[in-house]
């Protein structure tokens, strides 16, 4: 009678790491919410680290340091997010050296940089144009300020002239702080003095 061996229920642990996806792994997770949240508060100092060693960063000094430097929009998407882009020039690829394994996590280097770059490939376009009006909103407000600035304080005044009755709208651009009269203003039409009508919007 031949006795049979029983075999153990757990995994190997070859299998038990199959089982779990790199996707898993919390330095991912730390990638992931940085990106999805277009945050940098969100990095962690594994991921700090795994920047730094692996994927051709700078440490800038410390964590709060690189935190600060690409904490900016355009920082954020054109120079963090291409190290990840392999459509960019930035792009720090895989290499021999990283086909050795992460920790104890089962998975490479290389394994954790590509699953990076699939996170950036999934939301690089949104994030694009979060950028773009991020910055564009920041113009917009620099334009008003300097409209405000170089052109003064701009009103527009309805007017009805009492001779024609013809209803006219000026544009009247104030550069000082002096009240003008507005007594004087005449019909374009007939010449006649004109009177406002309604109230100054401005």
């Amino acid at each position: 009678m031949q006795s049979t061996s029983k075999q153990s229920a757990l995994p190997t642990p070859n299998v038990r790491l199959e089982e779990k996806p790199v996707g898993r792994l919390p330095v991912v997770k730390s990638f992931r919410k940085v990106i999805e949240s277009r945050n940098m508060e969100e990095m962690t100092k594994e991921l700090y680290d795994f920047l730094n060693l692996y994927c051709g960063f700078i440490a800038h000094y410390n964590i709060n340091g690189f935190r600060q430097a690409y904490s900016a929009p355009r920082d954020f998407t054109d120079v963090f997010m291409r190290h990840f882009d392999r459509e960019h020039r930035y792009f720090n690829a895989a290499y021999r050296c990283h086909e050795e394994q992460y920790r104890d996590t089962g998975f490479t280097k290389a394994e954790i940089k590509q699953e990076f770059s699939r996170i950036v490939d999934k939301h690089k376009e949104a994030i694009s144009k979060w950028a773009d009006g991020v910055e564009k909103d920041r113009r917009y407000a620099a334009f008003r300020v300097l409209k405000n600035e170089f052109e003064g304080n701009e009103r527009s005044v309805r007017m009805e002239c009492e001779l024609c009755g013809e209803n006219i709208e000026v544009s009247i651009k104030q550069n000082s702080q002096d009240n003008h009269n507005m007594e004087n203003l005449c019909c374009i039409f007939c010449g006649e003095p004109v009177r406002i009508k309604g109230e100054v919007n401005g």
